[in-house]
């Protein structure tokens, strides 16, 4: 399947910045818009940037449809320099839109981009999870800020007094989040971000180096390549990420490559084969595909479950598993299944069969 890289994605155009009706000059000169197109739009709720000189913090961003008579819709702005200004997507708006400044009592057009409307995501967020198997408890806690983006979990457990946390901050193009024991941290991550995806990462731990790049996306959003290094002891190891997309729009295929398989290498090559539940979709406030407790040491990629559970991922899978199958490099596997129980529309207790007697239930609690 051809594969078209993120880069293309980001490459900017540059509009003049017209004239208001009444001959107004713009006050900002230079815009720079980030480049859309009916195929790759930008996902609601993504962080866009205009790069651009003159913009104050008066400055307003608005969005016009173009294919049908409603009215201007206002973007949330985030971050604004004398040379930027950030925008929140809003998830209300699709199609091909005209980007209005407004500044000063005035109004003028910027250019035009296209965008997709939210995915009909169910409103209470997930406040707290319980993962019980034959070791123990495992609780995670989930906080948010006021415009609803996670920004802390804290982890623990009653098996073995085990605790850690993440600390997760928004700046104007990336996602950092520190990783912590209760009292020091340890590690960090961090996300460069470009128009609500993800386009590299690095995480650092211990003298170990992760960094994750070459993000590949489908022209339809969907995460579906990627490349990450390993350094420890100034030896680089190289390795490649393949996902498939089925056409029901579902995560089907997770694939790690590495060229050589060293003796005692906890990657190697290994493949996660997927059957989408298609009666449980994949709706709740987070993104359970990127979820630790649901996985477990599965899918052991940082940079790509904290993506889906941040939602930097691109498009979201469309439903939640019903199974899944690992292959490792020996051709050995073994199969996970889920089972989902719900109160009314959400999602509240998931059983995972590990199969040979081993189960472990998940239990999901929300917003009051």
């Amino acid at each position: 399947m051809k594969k078209l890289l993120f880069f293309v994605l980001t490459a900017a155009l540059m509009f003049g910045c017209k004239k208001e009706d009444n001959g107004t000059t713009c006050p900002v000169s230079g815009a720079i818009l980030p480049t859309s197109s009916a195929e790759n739009p930008i996902p609601a709720g993504s962080a866009v940037t205009i790069q651009g000189s003159g913009f104050t913090e008066n400055s307003e961003i608005w969005l016009r449809a173009l294919t049908k008579a409603t009215g201007d819709v206002q973007a949330t702005v985030t971050g604004h320099t004398s040379t930027s200004i950030t925008f929140t997507a809003p998830t209300t708006v699709s199609g091909e839109q005209s980007i209005i400044l407004k500044q000063d009592g005035g109004e003028w057009p910027l250019g035009k981009m296209y965008f997709t409307a939210a995915p009909d995501i169910l409103p209470k967020k997930i406040v707290k999870s319980v993962l019980t198997d034959d070791e123990g408890t495992y609780t995670a806690n989930y906080s948010y800020d006021d415009a609803g983006r996670l920004t802390r979990i804290q982890t623990s457990s009653t098996g073995d007094s085990y605790y850690d946390g993440s600390k997760i901050e928004y700046l104007q193009d990336k996602i950092k989040i520190s990783y912590d024991d209760g009292n020091d941290e340890y590690s960090q991550a961090e996300f460069r971000v470009e128009n609500g995806r993800a386009i590299n990462c690095t995480v650092e731990e211990e003298g170990s180096k992760w960094e994750t790049k070459e993000y590949t996306y489908s022209d339809n959003g969907y995460l579906t390549g990627f490349v990450f290094s390993l350094t420890e002891e100034g030896i680089t190891d190289t390795y490649t990420g393949e996902l498939t997309i089925g056409k029901d729009g579902c995560l089907e295929k997770y694939s790690i490559v590495e060229k050589e398989i060293e003796d005692g290498g906890y990657f190697g090559t290994y493949t996660v084969d997927l059957t989408p539940n298609t009666s449980v979709p994949n709706n709740l406030n987070l993104d359970l595909i990127g979820s630790n407790y649901l996985f477990g040491d599965i899918i052991d990629d940082l940079a790509i479950l904290d993506a889906y559970l941040l939602g930097i991922g691109g498009t979201r899978s469309k439903y939640l598993p019903k199974q899944l199958t690992l292959t490792d490099a020996d051709g050995e596997s073994f199969t996970v299944k889920y089972e989902y129980e719900s109160a009314g529309e959400y999602i509240s207790k998931i059983g995972i069969d590990y199969g040979n007697g081993n189960h472990a239930t998940l239990e999901l609690f929300y917003e009051e």
